[in-house]
């Protein structure tokens, strides 16, 4: 069996970390909540956030987040990862309230 070459793992490395990154990247931070203001469009607040987040649950209506009635939208964070999450809740096309808690009741 031929092992990879140390040039090899170093290209693997750099290429995990810096998905990592980007992931990270996407994630809500105290930093970033601080930026949020109610009445900012859907544009603005996933820019702050950086990225445009996940749909959650039903929406009034069935368009994007940036032009329906009511629709709330998530980010992992801001702490323990994936174990907490942050909604963002948009009221036609502009950030009303948001909220950060545990995922399943952890």
């Amino acid at each position: 069996m031929k092992l990879p070459s140390p040039a090899s793992l170093l290209l693997v490395l750099a290429a995990a970390s810096s998905t990592t990154g980007c992931a990270s990247s996407c994630s809500a931070s105290a930093e970033k909540l601080t930026n949020l203001k109610r009445g900012m469009s859907y544009d603005e607040a996933t820019g702050v956030m950086g990225c445009p987040g996940t749909q959650v649950g039903t929406q009034v209506t069935h368009d994007a987040p940036d032009t329906a009635d009511v629709s709330t939208v998530e980010w992992d964070g801001p702490d323990r990862g994936v174990a907490s999450r942050t909604q963002l809740d948009f009221r036609d096309g502009h950030l009303l309230s948001f909220t950060t808690g545990n995922r399943g009741g952890w």
